[in-house]
């Protein structure tokens, strides 16, 4: 017996399943350190990209002027700040049916006997004018005009006031004019007269009843035509916008409403549960190109400037227009620009790509923020382990953000 079959006796029938063991645990570990190699390999060197967004130092430009818009001229004079002008004249109409909220008494007023009191020495004439107050503040009137006699003294010394029994009504319908005894001031008279010349309710009056009814007040027709005209504004002003060319503008300063007619088929105070009003309105407006202004401030900033920076296009920009005055029959108007742009250095983003290649974050900021023109950075990095920069140019995204 051999070496070799000695061997394999003493082991067993187990002897050639161990070595092949042995051999597939290495063929694995071997695949699984081939796979992983491959994987950092390529989160190092393929998969990596990064985004830089760069925030580019900006410096602002102002300008302010006033320019004249006017539909009279036959063409634009910007160097003298003159712009042509438009008018442009609409017109709509809106019908709605709303609920009436008045409220009218239809009751029976209140009425009875009073008597008037002279204290003075001159006759006071009165008239169905004058207003009899209580002191709850129930206004009444007299059926009749009258003249109340003069006060007199007695043989005896005695003044006898002048008297006159007269019959009131109450102003408004309603049991409130059903007041007990007491006295009247006749708030018409000058003060000084009013503790003088005054009434006197002897017995309670009677007969005022309460009968409400819906009417269309006053308020109720004044709403309703401003509800209306409010809808009809938007309406306007979108038919003016659906008349403009892409460049032409239009400024809420610079239109002007009117209503043209107002048909309702209802009176003040008419018993009715709604009612409908129909509102016809037109609206003129004064409109312009702000195209060429805007055009003539960059132009004006571009001479500026030179060749070493660009206007750029920000969040920051400013174009507002305030309306100084506008005249709709002379067809003019004086406005004034408030302009502000962000001018900037240019920026290589191919020179910027070249310099980060193979760099750190940390590295990368120092040399971006190092730079005059250049604010702040930002980097993304996506499918990467180590924040580096790729030597891929092209998985390198540079932007620039004006903000």
């Amino acid at each position: 017996m051999g070496k070799y079959d000695y061997h394999k006796r003493a082991i067993g029938d187990h002897y050639y399943g161990t070595r092949s063991k042995k051999k597939s645990r290495v063929w694995r570990i071997f695949i699984f350190c081939l796979f992983f190699t491959l994987l950092l390999a390529l989160f190092l060197y393929v998969f990596p990209e990064v985004e830089v967004t760069i925030v580019p130092k900006t410096e602002a430009k102002i300008n302010d002027l006033n320019i004249i818009v006017d539909a009279n001229f036959t063409k634009d004079d910007l160097a003298n700040n003159k712009v042509l002008g438009k008018i442009i004249t609409v017109e709509d109409s809106l019908s709605k049916t709303f609920n009436a909220t008045g409220q009218k008494n239809m009751g029976d007023k209140a009425q009875g006997e009073i008597v008037l009191y002279n204290q003075t020495g001159l006759v006071q004439p009165l008239t169905t004018e004058n207003s009899l107050v209580s002191d709850g503040g129930i206004i009444f009137f007299l059926t009749e005009s009258t003249e109340i006699p003069k006060a007199e003294v007695s043989a005896e010394g005695t003044i006898i006031y002048g008297t006159s029994v007269m019959r009131i009504v109450a102003k408004e319908a309603g049991e409130a004019g059903n007041i007990n005894p007491g006295r009247l001031t006749i708030i018409d008279l000058p003060f000084s007269k009013q503790n003088k010349i005054y009434a006197e309710v002897k017995t309670m009056l009677t007969s005022g009843t309460s009968k409400i009814i819906k009417v269309v007040s006053e308020d109720d027709l004044e709403k309703a035509e401003e509800n209306i005209k409010k809808s009809l504004e938007p309406n306007l002003k979108k038919r003016i916008k659906d008349r403009l060319t892409e460049m032409q503008v239009l400024y809420d300063g610079l239109v002007k409403f009117d209503v043209v007619s107002v048909e309702k088929a209802v009176e003040l105070e008419e018993e009715i549960e709604n009612f409908t009003i129909k509102v016809i309105m037109k609206a003129e407006a004064l409109i312009w190109d702000e195209s060429e202004v805007r055009r003539a401030i960059i132009n004006k900033i571009e001479s500026e400037i030179g060749k070493d920076k660009r206007i750029v296009t920000t969040s920051r920009d400013v174009f507002e227009v305030g309306v100084e005055s506008f005249d709709l029959e002379k067809a003019t108007a004086n406005l004034k620009i408030h302009a502000e742009n962000q001018v900037s250095m240019p920026i290589d983003i191919n020179e910027i790509k070249d310099k980060l290649r193979g760099l750190t974050e940390s590295s990368s900021r120092r040399l971006l923020l190092e730079r005059i023109d250049i604010k702040d950075v930002y980097f993304k990095f996506n499918y990467s382990i180590t924040n580096k920069i790729p030597n891929n140019g092209n998985r390198i995204n540079v932007k620039l953000n004006f903000r």
